[in-house]
């Protein structure tokens, strides 16, 4: 079933540069999104084929993110790349759009959170780009959920420090909204709307999944994109960089695993 963004969903977007659709997915796509990454997150290491990223968390490591997954998932490349993800993200950002990047955030509990920053700098092959947050998991403050400062999305990248993140000391400045969401609601947001998300406190999962789109005209790019981060992670690995990396920013918070 489509979504057409209302009146009220085009002036929040206008006005916050984020917008929240309670209840995007139907309870029959939400549970086949619960099984399907239920599926992803068993898939064994291969570095050829999708991207995982393990944090350690107390005796074990777990993992942070899995991404480059719709190669090996029709269920989930239909959903990212037909219907009603892709026409609202394009009726938002106010043409039609291509996916340039998915992923899956675990946050499985104790896992790490991120610090404040915006999308943008991480996306070097496009101007136009907007990310759909879908919750595969209920997301709360306790567990997790994004925070957003709202109405800074036309104001280009806010205050970046060497790890391309917003500098703690205006971060702080900054009047943040928790965005609570059900699983099965989405969250659209601009690439320059800054955000961050605390780490999870409970013993549940916040598990999510993040999809972005740049705008069509722009060309399909995802291809490299993602040639272009497994260069720069294999060089940095190569450098010795011991850093927890699941991004070309250093926003994320996460412990890296123990070496066995």
């Amino acid at each position: 079933m489509s979504i057409s963004p209302s009146v009220d969903h085009l002036e929040t977007w206008e006005q916050k540069g984020y917008v929240q659709f309670p209840g995007f997915l139907s309870e029959t796509e939400t549970n086949d999104l619960k099984e399907w990454v239920e599926q992803i997150s068993s898939w064994p290491p291969d570095p050829e084929k999708w991207m995982h990223h393990f944090e350690q968390i107390g005796p074990i490591a777990r993992p942070a993110r899995t991404e480059y997954i719709i190669d090996f998932h029709d269920g989930l490349r239909r959903l990212l790349t037909t219907g009603k993800v892709p026409e609202t993200a394009g009726s938002l950002l106010g043409q039609p759009v291509v996916l340039y990047k998915e992923k899956i955030n675990y946050k499985y509990p104790g896992g790490g959170g991120y610090a404040a920053h915006q999308d943008a700098p991480a996306y070097e092959f496009v101007k136009l780009h907007i990310t759909c947050s879908i919750a595969i998991d209920d997301a709360t403050p306790e567990n997790g959920c994004l925070y957003f400062a709202p109405e800074l999305h036309r104001e280009g990248l806010i205050h970046l420090n060497d790890q391309g993140c917003i500098e703690e000391s205006k971060a702080k400045s900054l009047n943040w909204e928790p965005i609570p969401m059900k699983a099965g609601d989405a969250l659209f947001f601009s690439s320059y709307a800054p955000h961050y998300s605390p780490f999870n406190q409970t013993d549940q999962s916040r598990r999510t999944l993040y999809l972005t789109y740049n705008a069509l005209a722009e060309g399909d790019l995802r291809a490299s994109y993602y040639a272009d981060k497994r260069q720069a992670f294999a060089e940095a690995a190569k450098a010795g960089d011991q850093r927890m990396r699941v991004s070309k920013i250093g926003h994320f918070n996460g412990k890296p695993p123990e070496q066995s």
